[in-house]
C-alpha cells in the first residue's frame, strides 16, 4: 500500500480543549505549540515558500454555511468513484490537466498517470488544493483562491502561520490575519523557504511541522518524473488490481441486473 505520507489528514480542530492553544473557551484551538510572536502575527518572514504574507479579515461563517461550502468543493463520488455531484476541487484540478499540463510536470514532476486522474476529477497523491483564504475564514470555493501544493508546505501554512492567529476565535467573529497568499494556482518548489524583502532568513519559532512524516515533493531535488514513478508504481498497482476486481463483480452482476429491468419493463408493459 502506499506510504502514509502521501495521504491528506483532515486536520482536526474543534472546541473546549488546549494546551495553551485555545483556552477553552469553545473556539478554534489547535494541537501545536505557538509563541506570541506566532498568535500576534509578527513574522521574521514576509514571504513562506514563494507566498506573501498578506492580511486579511478572517470572519468565521455559520457551521451550515461552512458545511455546505465544504460539500460543494468535494462534490459526491459513489462507492465505484462515480461521480454523482461534481464538486469545485474536481473542476479546478480538470482545468489544471487540460490548461497547464506542462507546469504539472515541469513544476511537479507528475506522471501522465497522475495528470490522467486529474482529468477525472482527482488529487495527485502527497499534494492538497488548498483554499488560501479557508472556507472557515470566509474563503470562496473559486479557482482563483486554490493552490495546488504539496502536504508538506501546505500543513505549515495552517498549523505555523495562521492557526497561531485564530486560536479562540468564534463562529461570527473577525479578525485581521496574515495569510501566505498568491496568483499562483500550482505550487513552485523554486520557491521553497522563507524570505524577507528577498532575502533568506529563518522563521521566528519551532515548527509544529516535522518533514520526516511527509513525502519529498516540495523542493527542486525532489522533482523527477522517473522518481514520481517509481513512489507510485506500487499504488497504482493496488488501483489497477482494484478496478480489475469491480470490473470482473460487475460482469457477473450484469446478467441479473439485465433481467431485473426486463421485469420492470414487463410490469410496465401489462
Amino acid at each position: 500500500m502506499i506510504d502514509d505520507k502521501y495521504v491528506h489528514a483532515k486536520r482536526q480542530n474543534g472546541k473546549g480543549r488546549s494546551n495553551n492553544n485555545g483556552k477553552g473557551n469553545g473556539g478554534f484551538y489547535s494541537e501545536g505549540h505557538h509563541n506570541r510572536d506566532q498568535r500576534e502575527g509578527k513574522f521574521s518572514f514576509d514571504t513562506i515558500h514563494g507566498l506573501k504574507l498578506k492580511e486579511v479579515e478572517y470572519t468565521v461563517p455559520s457551521k451550515a454555511e461552512r458545511v455546505a461550502k465544504r460539500e460543494e468543493f468535494n462534490g459526491v463520488r459513489d462507492e465505484d468513484g462515480n461521480v454523482l455531484v461534481e464538486g469545485v476541487r474536481s473542476k479546478f484540478l480538470k482545468m489544471l490537466a487540460k490548461d497547464h499540463e506542462k507546469e504539472l510536470v515541469d513544476r511537479l514532476g507528475l506522471t501522465d498517470r497522475d495528470i490522467q486522474g486529474m482529468r477525472e476529477g482527482y488529487t495527485p497523491n502527497g499534494f492538497n488544493v488548498h483554499h488560501k483564504l479557508a472556507l472557515h475564514g470566509g474563503g470562496k470555493n473559486e479557482f482563483k483562491n486554490f493552490i495546488l501544493t504539496p502536504l508538506y508546505p501546505h500543513d505549515q501554512f495552517h498549523k505555523d502561520v495562521m492557526d497561531a492567529q485564530l486560536l479562540g476565535i468564534r463562529e461570527g467573529e473577525t479578525r485581521k490575519i496574515k495569510i501566505p497568499w498568491t496568483d499562483e494556482m500550482i505550487y513552485d518548489p523554486k520557491q521553497f523557504g522563507f524570505t524577507k524583502e528577498n532575502q533568506p532568513v529563518k522563521p521566528n519559532y519551532v515548527s509544529n511541522v516535522d518533514p520526516a512524516n511527509y513525502p519529498k515533493l516540495y523542493k527542486p531535488e525532489h522533482i523527477s518524473v522517473a522518481k514520481r514513478q517509481k513512489d507510485m508504481k506500487e499504488f497504482y498497482a493496488a488501483i489497477d488490481a482494484k478496478n480489475a476486481e469491480q470490473k470482473k463483480q460487475a460482469q457477473k452482476q450484469a446478467p441479473v441486473k439485465t433481467a431485473l429491468r426486463q421485469i420492470v419493463r414487463d410490469r410496465q408493459r401489462g
